[in-house]
């Protein structure tokens, strides 16, 4: 009877086999690819769209001016323009708003963190980087959140649920402060149930110091959890309650001390105004349905469903028993709060139509969901599994083709952040003018929410001769092959009285005088 063998080297393939599989397979390489991915699509695609480039501007502008962060204005921008020649041209009168400072929700704390990545390297990927990183320790913290009740598996899923989510994906990738929100308040929800007080009370009031919803968010967190320890006092239900009085008191009044002077002289403005400014049911109205759809950016149907088959898996995970009464209580807090931010949010006039704000709060629900979802039937869970991976991958998908199609606009632009780099300072009339603030360091100016105050002076030679005429702008960045942002009389005027100077895809007209 013949007995086949192995070779050595066979035996030897499939030994290297099982190793790299094990490597791959394993919970810390899994978790490093998910935290690394913010990191990752930015280095590929670079993009920087909406306030990001505003976000790393203000942490430059803090570095060479500190006296930005208790007040003084920005004096890089004039985005909304300058008084026109008739008034009327400008129907909105946007311009009469003065250069802008620090926002009043903003707390000192984004800014300083990007002015120590600048401070410390002078390098615009480091500045692009904070963001990404900043996201890759929201999704390592929730897995260490998680393991503190749930199985390694468990913990996992719900660091897997937070990185892919659309909206916790796109805004980890690009320099929104959303992240590093996340961060600061995940780590003092840790460290706080872990009973590490004096952490506690400096990361609560860092997170505090983030923006004024974190200032809802860690309170209301911290004092539900003082709430709940009373009540399982009464009840005598110690072991429903993980944290000692303390500590949990500590925690909710040193880092209300600590913060007190910000919160009062700039998120108050010395008590002068609300946190809101008032609320708006039409404002609400118009922006709450915009939200929906761009949470998961999808439609509105597809959104109610995917929240509903979230809510449902998290509802279960809250049911599961695998978090203690005081735990849970918290959990629930975090996310309820963070819910109630949301919607006040959506009602504030002048807020934007983006739910990211709810991003500090994600991180409770990731975890409900890594509970709920290993206690639902085979079937069921192999349902919810499909339909969420595959959502989550084609959403995110196309939104990373999108910060390629962005990154390369973005790139498109260098040569006029070099060319403007060489010049003399003067203000820059261009539509990029957050990205021009922040590359080419140059002050810069346009017609933000006023289409008619665009059209009027950018279509009209006369109008643009005289708005030139009585206003510093020296520099002009127009596209070189295409009349979208100026009439063909507003580019005759200009290569008649303008100095024209060739930088790739645009034109930088250098005006005289």
């Amino acid at each position: 009877m013949n007995h086949a063998s192995s070779s050595p080297s066979n035996k030897v393939g499939y030994s290297w086999y099982v190793r790299i599989r094990a490597i791959i397979g394993s919970h810390a390489v899994i978790l490093a690819l998910l935290a690394g991915q913010f990191a990752l699509v930015q280095l590929l695609t670079g993009p920087q769209y909406g306030d990001a480039p505003r976000n790393m501007h203000w942490g430059i502008l803090t570095v060479e001016n500190p006296a930005f962060l208790l007040g003084a204005p920005d004096t890089y921008e004039r985005i909304k323009g300058f008084p026109p020649d008739p008034p009327s041209l400008a129907p909105l009168a946007l311009y009469r708003f003065p250069q802008g400072g620090l926002h009043r929700w903003w707390g000192p704390v984004p800014p300083l963190v990007f002015a120590l990545a600048w401070a410390m390297t002078h390098s615009y990927t480091a500045l692009h980087l904070v963001v990404p990183l900043a996201g890759a320790g929201v999704v390592i913290l929730t897995y260490w959140l998680a393991g503190l009740w749930l199985t390694r598996r468990e913990a996992l899923i719900a660091a897997a649920f937070l990185a892919c989510f659309p909206l916790f994906r796109d805004y980890a990738t690009v320099a929104y402060t959303e992240a590093l929100s996340a961060l600061a308040l995940t780590a003092a929800v840790l460290v706080y149930v872990r009973g590490r007080t004096v952490a506690t009370v400096i990361l609560g009031s860092l997170a505090i110091l983030m923006k004024l919803d974190l200032l809802l968010l860690y309170a209301g967190v911290a004092g539900i959890a003082a709430f709940w320890l009373m009540v399982g006092q009464r009840l005598h239900r110690d072991s429903a309650v993980p944290f000692s009085g303390t500590h949990t008191v500590a925690a909710l009044i040193a880092p209300a001390i600590i913060t007190s002077p910000w919160v009062w002289y700039h998120y108050l403005g010395q008590g002068e105004r609300t946190p809101t400014g008032g609320l708006s049911l039409q404002q609400f109205s118009l922006v709450a349905p915009q939200m929906l759809e761009l949470l998961f950016y999808i439609p509105w149907y597809g959104a109610l469903l995917t929240l509903a088959v979230i809510g449902a898996v998290a509802a279960a995970g809250a049911r599961s028993g695998r978090f203690p009464a005081g735990v849970l209580a918290l959990l629930l807090a975090w996310l309820g709060l963070g819910v109630v931010v949301l919607l006040v949010y959506a009602a504030t006039p002048g807020s934007g139509n983006s739910p990211r704000v709810v991003i500090p709060a994600l991180p409770p629900l990731a975890l409900l969901f890594a509970a709920g979802i290993t206690r639902l039937t085979i079937p069921w869970r192999r349902r919810v599994a499909f339909y969420l991976i595959t959502l989550f991958t084609v959403i995110n998908l196309v939104a990373i083709g999108y910060h390629a199609v962005e990154g390369a606009r973005l790139r498109g632009y260098a040569p006029v952040w070099q060319v403007l780099r060489e010049q003399p300072r003067g203000y820059v009339l261009t539509e990029a003018y957050w990205h021009t603030i922040l590359y080419a360091r140059q002050p810069a100016t346009w017609f933000e929410f006023d289409e008619t105050f665009q059209r009027n002076i950018m279509e009209n030679a006369d109008h643009f001769a005289r708005y030139l005429d009585r206003h510093p702008i020296r520099y002009v960045v127009l596209p070189a092959h295409s009349d979208a942002l100026a009439s063909p009389d507003v580019r005759a005027y200009l290569d008649q009285h303008a100095t024209r100077i060739e930088a790739g895809e645009f034109v930088v007209y250098v005006v005289e005088g």
